[in-house]
């Protein structure tokens, strides 16, 4: 048996609970899906906050190493020797790409959730449609796209309320960058 196939029958008791809540079949779909949603973007969150947590030395690393070549170019630009600049300068935009992919990598880590939970919707409901109205091309969706709305609406309102629900670090006072080598 395939592993996915396993996990998603783990976990298909708890994630179908919530399409059980109303008599309406529809009504009980969207709020499942809702729900389904929204652990998505909370689990999701959880493993970002994770991989930051682990990698965050990295992370910090890779952006002092980027603030200190950068102001390294700026100053050999100033004096006047464009060597240096461009050879100091070729050093900060390495730096630069390993925080870029290091943080791109740690965000596209909180998405997977969304993956599971859309094997999961296939497995249950992949054969259901939704017609759109003739007014709007008469088109047929599968469960996919509302749930991809869905999971969007749920990350926008994450996003706001989570300065509400997560407590704020305290500021840490700016530093200069330790020359690095």
């Amino acid at each position: 048996m395939d592993p996915l196939d396993i996990i998603l029958k783990t976990i298909d008791p708890v994630l179908i609970q919530p399409y059980r809540l109303f008599g309406n079949p529809m009504a009980g779909w969207w709020a499942g899906t809702a729900l389904v949603a929204f652990w998505s973007v909370l689990i999701g969150e959880l493993t970002l906050a994770t991989a930051y947590y682990i990698n965050r030395a990295a992370v910090s690393k890779n952006l002092d190493e980027t603030l200190y070549y950068h102001e390294q170019s700026m100053k050999a630009k100033q004096a006047g020797d464009e060597a240096a600049y461009q050879g100091i300068n070729k050093l900060a935009n390495e730096a630069y790409g390993k925080s870029f992919f290091l943080l791109m990598a740690m965000g596209m880590a909180s998405l997977w959730p969304a993956f599971f939970a859309a094997a999961w919707l296939d497995k249950r409901f992949g054969d259901i449609v939704f017609a759109m109205p003739s007014w709007a091309g008469g088109l047929e969706l599968s469960f996919l796209a509302p749930f991809v709305i869905l999971y969007v609406l749920m990350r926008v309102i994450y996003g706001r309320l989570k300065k509400w629900i997560l407590p704020t670090a305290p500021e840490t006072p700016s530093r200069e960058p330790e020359p690095v080598g």
